[in-house]
């Protein structure tokens, strides 16, 4: 049987599977519903929403009542057989879907072990059964479960698909379900089913449903054309639902309905629209209410999927106060509510005919969905104090359940029953509205009610205040200092994934970041020449232009249900730390200060959820600034990314502005990323799986059980290399970066390498159209590989490392997680295969464009040689690769910065590493160098 394979896995097959027979009247083919028509195009269109619209039911049974499984099945069977909807099955026929009821056949019932009450066995199966999409065709539109305790049943679980139920019918099935359990049978008869209403509405109701598509072309037309905030690229899925169970929303909303005599509905409804419309500055908002279409005679209960979408148009002009929101919401609802019930497709025709797009004309509008179960009747208002409601306000629960992929709405709110209180689903599209907002609206949503159930509340504000942003806890001043605020205004507020450089480094951030100090910041400073004559407010107005310009600089990153997301704010202040000098004459221009400063505010590591991606601090000198210094996160921008940010924080502060647009930022990356950069990603990460498995792996054999700590960063600062390099790029015609990674190239295939030398680069990715001026994380990791096969001489290395390089930049732009799977596929851990390998990162800045291509002569660069220093730096507990080698900016010099760990590369053997590439180099400076491309040199330290 269909369901048995479908739901019932090979894994479940120690569980049981009952058999419900039934018997009926069948019927012949019928039309769907107004509302299955709906729910069924969807699925042709879109694919099957199963997971979310599935409605998942549970009915207790009481120990008392000694049902077993066998006298359950029997109450499952007539249950199907009492209500034709349930053993209605939808095929095409003619092109066209048709429902039919069956007259007999059997219910398949799977039996499930539980323990105490089987609650917790009773929503784990109903998630499975619910987990798999309905086959219309073949099964039927019910699955069920009992759950079992000591051989009796103690809950009943049902899966009805939504495309042949609505949550009303859902209930009229449970109530008919419990009493078929305790009684066996049912006097009454069942209400009108699906084929019977569908039979009604293609026949009588149509003049119904004329006047209401009327009644919306009318309406709609009130409504403005409201774009929608542009709220950046939006995550996968699209929508984000929230949710809050609020006990206080619960109490208030009911205060508020008994007073005002409306429905509790209406409460919340008129409380999503205020604060909608408020942040939104409409006027005129168009409001979606789900209507469960239960009044026409007969309907009641009617076991069939009614429910349909109204439409009213929401008159809030002149900021009204909550008590007269709430009229007005009573009465646009009600109206809207009459006029649910009508033919999708004429609605759709209707709107296609006057030129609208009926898939996109509701966008920018809310649809509200109150799926809560009457109470039963009436109830007395409850009584509570303010004080009470906010302290159970204050024990309100947020989180975070599955998104969804598509919704005719940007803004949707979903009303349920939950244990304690009112469950409130707030589903935002995140490509235009920020997803930090969520949690503050439902919660803002929450304040407003428990206010209104004891005052008049006035018309809510434009917009939220933002949360407080802490500083950084190296910024509070200490001795003169003063903490100034750079304010800034006028930018989005938008969301969107990372960038594929922000997820590569991100992994470096959670696995390599101590959780006291930080390796990966950037430290960068600017000085400031004492005639520009800058005061502090005007370095503080520059660093709010700065950080306004460059939307990366208030981007946050966060997490979603274990999912990354950066979130860009668009007002806010970045705190800025003034620092003082006490003895001009000892630091006139502030430098050792400023110096200082980069260490104390780049040490701590950077709290992305909080905190803005920049630090910042200015050193005065005699009441002017002299030096700023900025210290970015490495997971926001990179190396490139700060050289467009000083640049630019240079000319505000001379001239005030930046004549030119800024460059795109990271939202705007990770957008193009999506979308245009697929391909192109999924070319790098062939090239990447087709030429790695011919890389010689391992290029430093094991020599013991290393230090404690394992890893150890030695630094080589060398005028020699500086020149050397130089001298060789003009001589060759190379690039100076070419030569130092043929250099690198070189000494390890000399260690030991094999005929595929490989070294991995680091990219900046900046050869995109446009890419040049971005501020963000571009960079990445290039695989380079170089055919050593015939021992080519230095030169002809050179040349094999230009075209290596080239083809690295060229396929180092990839989305990680792709990667990841590619090498997963083929049995490779990426984040351990390419530990054995060097990776080579030259940072440096281009060289001036009037640099002295002649150089030193021999007998000085050899000179310079002898006095290069090194010194060990740092040590480290963990770290990803067993050879790194950074290549830096010195005054005067090259720093070659190389981090190794001590179980294959002992510190003697690192420090002899950097010294023969400066040796190399050296030596080709001047002639060619053969292999093995080692020239002479004396012992280290000599």
């Amino acid at each position: 049987m269909r369901f048995a394979d479908a739901v019932v896995p090979a894994e479940w097959a120690s569980e049981a599977l009952l058999h419900a027979p039934f018997r009926g009247v069948g019927s012949p083919p019928a039309p769907l519903t107004w509302a299955q028509q709906v729910t069924w195009r969807a699925d042709a269109r879109y694919g099957s929403n199963h997971r979310f619209l599935s409605l998942r039911r549970t009915v207790p049974v009481s120990a008392r009542a000694g049902a077993d499984a066998d006298r359950a099945a029997r109450a499952l069977g007539a249950l199907v057989g009492r209500h034709a909807s349930l053993r209605t099955r939808v095929r095409v026929i003619d092109g066209e879907p048709r429902q039919q009821e069956a007259g007999s056949g059997h219910l398949p019932v799977l039996v499930v072990p539980g323990v105490d009450d089987g609650a917790a066995a009773a929503r784990d199966v109903a998630d499975r059964l619910a987990d798999v999409a309905f086959d219309h065709a073949q099964e039927w539109p019910v699955r069920a479960a009992v759950v079992t305790v000591d051989d009796r049943v103690r809950q009943v679980v049902l899966v009805f698909s939504h495309s042949t139920v609505d949550a009303h019918a859902a209930e009229v099935v449970l109530r008919d379900l419990r009493l078929l359990l305790l009684r066996g049978r049912l006097d009454a008869p069942p209400g009108p089913q699906s084929a019977d209403v569908a039979r009604l509405q293609h026949t009588a109701d149509g003049r119904r449903s004329a006047r209401t598509v009327a009644y919306w072309l009318r309406e709609f037309d009130r409504l403005p054309a409201a774009p929608l905030p542009d709220g950046g690229p939006g995550l996968t899925p699209r929508l984000r639902r929230g949710v809050l169970v609020s006990s206080a929303v619960d109490v208030a909303s009911r205060m508020i309905a008994a007073r005002h005599r409306v429905s509790t509905s209406a409460v919340l409804l008129a409380g999503v629209s205020a604060l909608a419309a408020a942040r939104s500055g409409r006027e005129l908002c168009g409001v979606f209410p789900m209507a469960h279409n239960r009044f026409p005679a007969g309907y009641a209960n009617a076991v069939a999927n009614l429910g349909q979408i109204g439409f009213c148009v929401l008159d809030l002009t002149g900021r009204p106060t909550f008590p007269e929101v709430l009229s007005r919401v009573w009465q646009a609802s009600l109206n809207g509510l009459r006029h649910a019930y009508y033919d999708p497709a004429a609605l759709r025709a209707a709107f296609a005919a006057a030129g609208r797009d009926y898939d996109s004309a509701f966008l920018p509008h809310y649809y509200f969905n109150d799926v809560r179960l009457p109470a039963g009747g009436p109830a007395p208002a409850p009584e509570a104090t303010r004080g009470e409601l906010r302290a159970v306000a204050a024990r309100s629960a947020f989180s975070w359940t599955a998104g969804l992929s598509r919704s005719s709405w940007h803004l949707l709110t979903h009303v349920v029953d939950s244990p304690g209180g009112v469950g409130l689903t707030l589903s935002a599209d995140t490509r235009h509205v920020a997803l930090d907002t969520v949690e503050v609206f439902l919660r803002e949503l929450e304040e407003l009610l428990v206010e209104a159930a004891f005052a008049e509340v006035p018309w809510p504000s434009p917009a939220p205040a933002p949360p407080p942003v802490p500083s950084p806890a190296v910024l509070p001043a200490t001795g003169g200092e003063e903490l100034a605020y750079a304010e800034f205004t006028g930018g989005r507020d938008a969301t969107g994934p990372l960038t594929w450089g922000q997820r590569a480094m991100w992994r470096a951030v959670e696995v390599f970041e101590s959780p006291r100090h930080s390796v990966l910041n950037l430290r960068r400073t600017l000085a400031v020449s004492r005639r520009a004559d800058v005061d502090v407010a005007r370095a503080v107005r520059a660093v709010a232009a700065l950080v306004r310009r460059h939307e990366s600089l208030r981007t946050r990153v966060r997490s979603v249900d274990g999912e990354l997301y950066q979130s860009a704010t668009g007002a806010g202040r970045l705190p800025v730390l003034v620092h003082p000098v006490a003895d001009a004459p000892a630091d006139p221009d502030g430098r050792a200060a400023a110096s200082a400063l980069a260490v104390r505010l780049g040490d701590p590591r950077f709290d992305h959820a909080a905190e803005w991606p920049m630090r910042a601090a200015m050193v005065t000198v005699d009441g002017r600034v002299r030096q700023v210094v900025l210290v970015f996160s490495h997971s926001t921008v990179d190396f490139h990314a700060t050289e467009t940010v000083l640049r630019d924080l240079r000319m505000l502060l001379l001239r005030g502005a930046v004549p030119t647009p800024a460059g795109p930022q990271s939202l705007d990356i990770a957008e193009r990323e999506g979308d245009g950069e697929r391909r192109r990603g999924d070319r790098a990460v062939a090239y990447w799986t087709r030429h790695f498995p011919d890389l010689t792996v391992g290029l430093f054999d094991p020599v013991g059980p290393g230090l404690t700590p394992r890893y150890r960063r030695g630094s080589l600062v060398s005028p020699a290399v500086r020149h050397a390099a130089r001298l060789v790029a003009a001589r060759h015609g190379v690039s100076n970066a070419t030569v130092l990674l043929a250099a690198t190239a070189a000494v390890l295939a000399a260690d030991g390498g094999g005929d595929g030398g490989g070294v991995f680069t680091m990219v900046n990715n900046r050869f995109q159209p446009g890419y040049d001026g971005a501020v963000s994380k571009l960079n990445q990791i290039g695989l380079c590989r170089i055919d050593l096969a015939d021992r080519p001489a230095f030169a002809e290395l050179l040349t094999r490392a230009r075209a290596a390089s080239l083809d690295a930049y060229r396929h180092a732009y990839y989305d990680p997680r792709e990667m990841e799977r590619a090498f997963a596929a083929r049995g490779l851990d990426y984040h351990t295969a390419l530990a054995p390998f060097c990776y080579l990162n030259d940072i440096r800045l281009p060289p001036a464009a009037d640099a002295d291509p002649a150089g030193w002569d021999e007998a000085t660069l050899r000179a310079a040689a002898e006095r290069s220093a090194f010194r060990w730096v740092e040590e480290l507990d963990t770290f990803s690769w067993r050879c790194r080698l950074q290549v830096v900016d010195a005054p005067g010099a090259v720093e070659l910065s190389v981090t190794v760990d001590t179980r294959y590369l002992p510190p003697e053997r690192a420090e002899e590493f950097l010294r023969a590439v400066e040796a190399l180099l050296v030596e080709a400076a001047f002639r060619d160098v053969p292999w093995p491309w080692s020239p002479p040199a004396g012992p280290v330290g000599e």
